[in-house]
């Protein structure tokens, strides 16, 4: 895994980037969480990469979602350039393209679809990354976008009670990722409610949703899921890869790997 990240990378430091090669630059980059979540930090690793592969000429600012837009705004303002680069999962813009959701989330669990090494075999070598960038000129946004962050599968997520069948999961009001996911849940009679993050643990304790999915054991503790809900199932139903991207402003690059 390490080394098929590592080549993504490799894919991703292909920027010509700036303007002035000489001169160094700082990128002010978004993302749709806080700080502290694993995510972030791993977009931190990532672009510290791209801070050494570029011999220090671009560097990075990492500012956590709300800095300069709400998180629904993060992809168009990358796109008007009111800030340089984005952190998110492209399911989040699948409102705007519902192709989008193909490459953020592609709906499967249980096992059924494909995994998330097969999915980057996919999307490196079979056609996958052409229709990516197609996604972006269809919805009319000036972004190169890169898959850095492959992930899954992911769990079905915390409830206040045991669940022993699709009866006991119909109770709650679910928290779901944007998208095809939510609307999936939706169709098999699931009160589903879609939204970001950082918004799952407060609306947990208002009590505006009863049970949510975020990820993974790790992120999901980071965010503090088990101080409201002690119950945790795996495997999920709706997410066997997903996969987080960094966005960057088209004006701020020239890509040797550009279609």
């Amino acid at each position: 895994m390490k080394k098929i990240i590592s080549t993504l990378f490799a894919v991703a430091m292909v920027f010509g980037f700036i303007s002035n090669a000489n001169a160094a630059k700082t990128l002010k980059c978004q993302t749709v969480l806080n700080t502290k979540a694993d995510e972030v930090k791993m977009l931190k690793d990532f672009t510290d990469t791209v801070t050494t592969l570029t011999s220090g000429s671009l560097k990075f600012e990492i500012m956590p979602a709300g800095a300069v837009v709400g998180v629904k705004e993060t992809l168009d303002a990358v796109d008007k350039g009111l800030i340089d680069c984005g952190f998110a999962w492209t399911h989040y813009w699948s409102g705007d393209h519902p192709a989008a959701m193909l490459f953020g989330s592609p709906v499967a669990g249980g096992g059924v679809g494909i995994d998330n090494i097969a999915f980057l075999s996919w999307f490196q070598y079979g056609g996958g990354k052409e229709l990516y960038d197609r996604l972006w000129k269809e919805m009319g946004r000036d972004i190169k976008g890169f898959m850095i962050q492959p992930v899954g599968p992911e769990a079905l997520g915390w409830f206040p009670k045991p669940i022993k069948d699709m009866a006991d999961f119909r109770k709650y009001k679910f928290r779901t990722p944007p998208g095809i996911p939510g609307q999936t849940y939706k169709d098999i009679g699931i009160a589903s409610v879609a939204m970001g993050g950082g918004d799952i643990l407060p609306a947990l304790e208002a009590g505006t949703i009863d049970a949510a999915e975020w990820c993974c054991p790790k992120p999901d503790l980071t965010f503090g899921f088990q101080k409201v809900l002690k119950h945790y199932y795996l495997q999920g139903l709706h997410q066997v890869v997903v996969n987080a991207d960094f966005y960057i402003t088209g004006k701020n690059i020239q890509c040797y790997d550009c279609p």
